[in-house]
């Protein structure tokens, strides 16, 4: 379903007039069209900075050219597209139905007979597909919708163009992992028989509700899809057969798509879904029809599954020292690719005022769905959270292992971010909420609602969980969190409506709502959020960080006269993701932020004094240790040099570490500074938490 078109979207693309939003991803942005004789289609219009990369225009030229020869039943049919000109876009044909994805989380497994029409269609959606000399390569119940009269492919040959928008992208690292087949995982590479291994993937999770190897992405997800044998529990048994065929680890031992066609022959699409996804069909139908008439009614619909752009690759330098004020690029001193140890910028100090880091123990969190998980000291030094998938992992900093899970069940995906009150012994964790299709009330049903949970840390029992409203965006996450210095209020930090960002703000005790702050007003883009949030040390000022299409700010914020603006603390150029993190210096006098880079801002004159990294260096989070001496950076591997860079604000000496496949995503400090923590990855693509001394 849709949601109304936001400030700054096109109202016209190629000729068709843009009705509402359905979604977005990793390619851009996905609105229903209606062309001038009334027909609805989906335009999907890419992302502009990856329209901006030559090559990924040479893929997408190609790519849709191929797709729009595809003619099947069971596809849903490319009908027009743009590969030249400043706007790159496709249109396909509009199937209005729930996703397979969907229609299982509401309402159930599928009964036998609907499996067999759903594979007998997919199967021949797929071979329409192979003889245009494509593969979809990426299969997953999220590119199947289901309609009345039979389901639909979607999605065909885009997992080529997702590739071109993320050639450093391991495939570890792809949503729908454990929809691959075992040589895409091996190798990389996908064949005919590829796809036949995902249609019994998929075709074991609308029989059971489940995924034939369990959840997750990451290495663990793979190996199992390589090792083990898949779990057909609950698959019928006159289906058990075909489907284990396909789910073959040899490619040569799989049916081919004929074979599963006349395996599957039954009595055709007719009536083939149960009552309740008929009637769940016919809801889509009805909102499609309002858009043939003239005004858009609200609704929701996840039609991409989502996942991050890291759009800028640049080969860069870990980190540029002290470029002057206002500026973004490195000054001298800068540290080469030969020389990432340590080193000195323009300062003078010796070399005893190099910083030191020891490293300790290496922690694994488990699998988690993306990087940059939120990691958090508690006052006392004691305990360490940090965030993973559906949990909070608690770790003894000192002995250097786990000592506690707090499980978030209820959250879809990651617990994204984490913060202890300095007083009051609380610790906090934000996520995202799936929709709750049970639910009468409407609010409740909408993709992209947020929650903050508030844990007593000591005792480890749940306080509350604060509920925030979908902004409308199906991509949505909350970003970051944090507690006023006296425990009072909690702070959240999340994409916005109409706007690029929005922050939220609640009393604890109460769950009042006692602010709702907009940054950035316009359109959020395609990765615009607020994500970062820090009150200052006497918790007089809330700044929010945000950003969109490589531009951001942070706006500060009078807590004690109802959250009244006090100013906006521009940047010219950043990473896709504006500014991701932000500390106050213990005086409060100084603010630091990272923006893909490290930006150093005197809080009372609002003005930006020096730029400790350029963009490039890609760094994604900042701390700043108790004594005001040192700050930690955060890098990411697309830098080449990922990991941890800690600088002596005195000396002007650093020192940089890399670690983890994945480079750094949160790095900080503990609250004697003598240690430091950073979320990083393991060599198998495992969440952890990497541990230093600092001295």
């Amino acid at each position: 379903m849709t949601t109304p078109l936001r400030a700054g979207d096109p109202r016209e693309v190629g000729g068709y007039r843009l009705v509402g939003r359905l979604g977005g991803g990793e390619l851009g942005t996905v609105f229903l069209g209606r062309s001038r004789s009334g027909r609805l289609v989906a335009v999907r219009v890419v992302a502009p900075e990856l329209a901006a990369d030559a090559e990924f225009r040479r893929r997408f030229s190609e790519l849709t050219t191929s797709a729009r020869a595809v003619s099947g039943v069971y596809t849903a049919q490319v009908v027009d597209a743009a590969a030249d000109g400043d706007v790159l876009w496709v249109a396909s044909e509009y199937i209005p139905g729930p996703s397979l994805r969907e229609a299982v989380a509401a309402h159930g497994p599928l009964p036998e007979e609907a499996v067999r029409a759903l594979g007998s269609g997919l199967a021949e959606a797929l071979a329409a597909v192979h003889a245009a000399d494509l593969l979809h390569g990426g299969l997953t119940p999220s590119d199947v919708i289901l309609a009345d009269d039979g389901p639909r492919l979607t999605d065909f040959a885009l997992d080529r163009l997702r590739d071109a928008a993320h050639p450093s992208r391991t495939v570890a690292a792809a949503p729908g992992g454990v929809f691959l087949a075992p040589e895409q995982v091996r190798a990389g590479t996908a064949v005919a028989a590829s796809d036949v291994f995902s249609l019994g993937s998929v075709l074991v999770f609308a029989a059971t509700g489940r995924n034939a190897f369990g959840d997750g992405i990451g290495s663990d997800a793979l190996l199992r899809v390589v090792t083990r044998e898949p779990d057909l529990a609950g698959v019928p048994h006159p289906l058990l057969g075909l489907i284990g065929a396909c789910l073959a680890k040899d490619p040569q031992a799989r049916p081919d798509l004929d074979e599963v066609v006349r395996n599957l022959a039954g009595p055709g699409p007719g009536d083939w879904l149960p009552p309740t996804l008929v009637a769940m069909v016919g809801e889509w139908k009805a909102e499609a029809g309002t858009h043939i008439g003239t005004r858009a009614q609200p609704g929701r619909r996840a039609l991409l599954a989502a996942a991050g752009i890291a759009a800028l690759a640049a080969v860069a330098v870990p980190v540029g020292i002290w470029a002057a004020a206002g500026e973004d690029r490195p000054a001298s001193g800068t540290p080469g690719s030969s020389d990432r140890a340590s080193g000195g910028g323009p300062g003078t100090g010796s070399a005893a005022e190099v910083v030191k880091l020891t490293a300790g123990a290496l922690v694994e969190v488990g699998r988690e769905n993306g990087d940059g998980k939120g990691i958090a000291f508690s006052p006392d030094g004691k305990l360490l959270a940090t965030g993973g998938l559906n949990k909070v992992v608690l770790i003894d900093p000192v002995a250097g292992g786990q000592v506690g899970v707090l499980a978030v069940d209820r959250a879809l995906g990651d617990a994204n971010a984490v913060a202890f009150s300095r007083t009051g012994g609380l610790l906090a964790a934000s996520y995202t909420l799936p929709p709750d299709l049970r639910s009468r009330d409407d609010k409740d049903r909408e993709h992209g609602r947020a929650a903050v949970t508030v844990w007593d840390a000591a005792g480890r029992r749940e306080v509350i969980t604060l509920v925030a409203a979908s902004q409308g965006n199906l991509l949505a996450q909350p970003y970051t969190v944090a507690f006023s210095p006296d425990g009072r209020l909690v702070a959240l930090g999340r994409d916005g409506r109409d706007s690029i960002g929005t922050a939220l703000v609640w009393e604890v005790t109460s769950g009042k709502q006692v602010a709702s702050l907009v940054l950035g007003p316009g359109s959020n883009g395609t990765l615009g959020a607020a994500r970062s949030v820090a009150f200052s040390p006497d918790g007089r000022i809330l700044a929010v960080g945000y950003g969109s299409d490589l531009k951001g700010a942070v706006d500060l914020f009078d807590v004690s006269s109802s959250f009244a603006p006090i100013a906006t603390l521009a940047l010219g150029k950043t990473d896709p993701y504006g500014v991701t993190s932000l500390d106050f210096a213990p005086d409060g006098k100084t603010l630091f932020g990272s923006f893909g880079g490290v930006a150093v801002w005197d809080v009372a004159g609002r003005k930006r004094t020096a730029t400790l990294a350029d963009v490039n260096a890609h760094v994604q989070s900042v701390s700043i240790s108790p004594d005001g001496k040192l700050i930690a950076g955060a890098a990411s591997a697309y830098s080449q040099g990922g990991g941890v860079t800690v600088w002596n604000l005195d000396s002007r000496k650093w020192t940089h570490v890399e670690t983890g496949r994945s480079g750094g995503g949160q790095v900080v400090f503990g609250p004697d500074g003598k240690q430091l923590a950073l979320t990083t990855d393991t060599a198998e693509l495992l969440g952890a938490v990497q541990l230093w001394s600092v001295g």
